[in-house]
């Protein structure tokens, strides 16, 4: 689809100017904020109160026992989660061509039962059930507006940026079990978008995911994850002009993913990564999807519950669609978050 068509397609949450297209979109950039989130986990969680294993025989003896990073090991059963995202994208919209640069800001709060780590035959299992609620704003330092097609009116009109706010709420469970530098984990996510003006539900997903990961400690401070993530979506919405769409954008997702975290100090931890993502789209579309991320991320753990992050990305999504766009996007800026476990 060009550029030229494409404000036809576009997604306006505020109101009835909806379409099947953009909701993928939106889908894609509360993955985005989700998945920059779990990088900081993984920066300052690796190993988790735990040794790296010896990467020789004897290691342990000669250099002493090796760690990534210092963590706090009391045994905690709850916890409470806040988060705020700061950026700057050049395609908010996903577009071919005509891209719509704007800042986006994503905030984000959650709770959920993490009881911790359990033994679990030779590992360690850690299950977790909770809450999450994102919003989604957009244009708050502009007035910047676009044509947007009214499948009420049956024209277009002009529309801000604001109008395309939403909120994300989700439902959660998984777990994880780990053995040595291994982990396999999986779970469940009930995940409903809702405009921000009247909170009427425009598309809802069940996914069960699953996961393999294996952790490769490196002798400088350091240590390169790989991992294998999977998931199912079976979707529902109602949106104009296609109607009543249950399940037409049910799909498959199956992710490689690298990155390499490096301590540089206390207050400092940089991530390089790259992510490759296929989707498959099972519910009546032909269609294939192929998304390349790369980025780098700077931590800064300010307490053991505050810290900051700067992050830079690039997407290069590739479609067999004749009814969706390849693109490009840059995103960049920054994150405070908070958590707390008791």
């Amino acid at each position: 689809m060009r550029s030229s068509t494409f404000a036809f397609f576009i997604l306006g949450l505020a109101g009835t100017i909806q379409t099947a297209f953009s909701q993928i979109g939106a889908v894609r950039q509360v993955d985005s904020a989700q998945q920059r989130r779990e990088l900081e986990e993984t920066a300052t969680t690796l190993g988790e109160g735990e040794t790296v294993p010896e990467l020789f025989e004897g290691e342990a003896s000669d250099v002493g026992p090796q760690s990534v990073v210092k963590f706090n090991t009391r045994k905690t059963y709850f916890e409470l989660s806040s988060d705020t995202q700061y950026f700057h994208t050049d395609n908010m919209f996903l577009a071919d061509g005509g891209k719509v640069g704007t800042d986006v800001l994503v905030n984000m709060v959650q709770a959920a039962l993490a009881p911790g780590a359990y033994s679990l035959g030779d590992g360690q299992f850690t299950p977790r059930l909770g809450y999450r609620h994102e919003w989604y704003n957009y244009g708050l330092a502009n007035s910047k507006t676009i044509d947007v097609f009214d499948f009420n009116t049956g024209d277009f009109r002009k529309a801000k940026l604001g109008d395309f706010d939403f909120n994300a709420q989700t439902l959660f469970t998984d777990g994880r079990w780990r053995y040595g530098n291994w982990i396999i984990g999986a779970g469940l996510d009930y995940q409903r978008l809702l405009d921000s003006d009247n909170y009427d539900q425009f598309y809802t997903e069940f996914v069960p995911r699953w996961e393999v990961r294996r952790i490769i400690p490196l002798r400088d401070a350091g240590a390169i994850v790989v991992a294998y993530e999977g998931d199912y979506r079976f979707t529902d919405s109602d949106l104009p002009p296609v109607g009543k769409d249950s399940g037409l954008s049910d799909r498959t997702d199956h992710s490689l993913v690298l990155n390499y975290t490096h301590v540089l100090c206390e207050q400092a931890i940089v991530q390089p990564y790259y992510r490759f993502q296929y989707t498959h789209f099972t519910g009546g579309q032909d269609r294939n999807d192929y998304l390349n991320t790369i980025g780098i991320a700077l931590f800064c753990p300010l307490t053991r519950h505050l810290s900051l992050r700067a992050f830079v990305s690039y997407d290069i999504m590739r479609t067999s669609s004749n009814f969706a766009q390849d693109y490009n996007r840059l995103d960049a800026g920054g994150g405070l978050g908070l958590a707390i476990r008791f």
